[in-house]
């Protein structure tokens, strides 16, 4: 059974209406069809890396659009110009601002570069991205700056409220020590890097370790 036409409403994350005339609007357009891209990159590298870190992340991004979700069907208030559904508050700027706001404390706190700098670097890259993200919703007219105001600090709390849960609650428990090493985690190589002070470093130390074993394997043939 289908549902009937006036019970029809577009998802939120893919739905997107600009003006053809206007390269902004277009550019826009793009840019607000970013969390769909989000998600199949976190769907990606979850697949390839098989951390819990990620895994955690994604977690909560899928708990805060849960949030969002009914956020707008309890406050129940209209977006510009009558368009279809509830605006309050916007999802994108929740999505986004969880995503960077997240991302910017997990690389302060547990991720090591040998520079400093690149750290705020790519902080400012993800704000920036928050930021545009959250204006092209205000641009394409789907969002008053009340409801991305809203749903910015909305996705900023949860940001903060879910990683102190994660790693200042849960870790500290030993959760995340139980589940790597559960038979079901070393099944699907599930791991946890968090505690290694410089992953990057390691891995390519491994890789090297590893091309010279192959190397010399060759040599030897």
């Amino acid at each position: 059974m289908t549902a009937s036409p006036d019970h029809l409403v577009p998802f939120s994350l893919t739905f997107v209406e600009y003006n053809p005339s206007d390269p902004i609007s277009f550019m826009f357009a793009f840019i607000t069809l970013s969390p769909l891209a989000l998600i199949v990159s976190y769907v990606s590298i979850i697949f390839a890396r098989r951390e819990i870190a990620t895994i955690n992340m994604f977690i909560g991004q899928v708990i805060c659009e849960v949030v969002s979700f009914g956020l707008k069907r309890w406050i129940k208030e209209k977006r510009p110009n009558d368009k279809i559904g509830y605006g309050m508050p916007s999802s994108h700027a929740q999505f986004v601002s969880y995503f960077s706001i997240f991302a910017i404390l997990y690389l302060f706190t547990r991720i090591t570069f040998r520079d400093i700098s690149l750290k705020y670097l790519i902080s400012l890259i993800l704000i920036g991205f928050m930021i545009i993200v959250s204006y092209s919703r205000i641009y394409l007219n789907y969002h008053t700056s009340k409801q991305i105001i809203v749903g910015n600090i909305a996705g900023i709390l949860f940001a903060i409220g879910w990683f102190i849960l994660i790693e200042n609650i849960l870790r500290p428990l030993g959760v995340f020590d139980l589940i790597v090493n559960s038979e079901i985690a070393k099944y699907f190589y599930l791991r946890d890097s968090s505690n290694n002070e410089n992953i990057i470093r390691i891995e390519y130390t491994n890789w090297v370790e590893l091309n010279k074993k192959k190397n010399s394997e060759r040599k030897k043939k």
